[in-house]
């Protein structure tokens, strides 16, 4: 997810093989939710970021794994109030498709 529709198109094109992407812009998110969220994160008090915190508030999408992708410091992305959460990485743009990949399994199978 993301305003920009080149980063919105990069980061999907990066998720190739079993992956069914679905790409939204912060203000229209899907019908039918993922079952993992890539927000491509720009800056702080963003869309995105009100995504992530309306994500976050939800019941239905409270625990729904996040990957969200910045060149922001990482000093500053830890800062955020959701940084902590067990459902959420921080993956260094420019994302590696491997990368993402790997953080996405990790993310949805946490134990195997």
């Amino acid at each position: 997810m993301a305003s920009d529709d080149t980063t919105r198109s990069r980061l999907a094109a990066l998720l190739t093989g079993d992956w069914a992407v679905t790409t939204a812009t912060p203000d229209s998110l899907p019908a039918e939710m993922p079952n993992i969220f890539v927000v491509a994160l720009p800056g702080l008090e963003t869309p995105e970021e009100q995504v992530i915190e309306r994500l976050r508030a939800d019941d239905q999408t409270a625990n729904t794994p996040i990957i969200i992708a910045s060149a922001l410091p990482m000093v500053q992305l830890q800062s955020v109030p959701y940084a902590s959460d067990w459902t959420i990485a921080i993956v260094e743009e420019p994302v590696q498709a491997n990368v993402l990949a790997d953080t996405a399994q990790f993310l949805l199978n946490p134990e195997g």
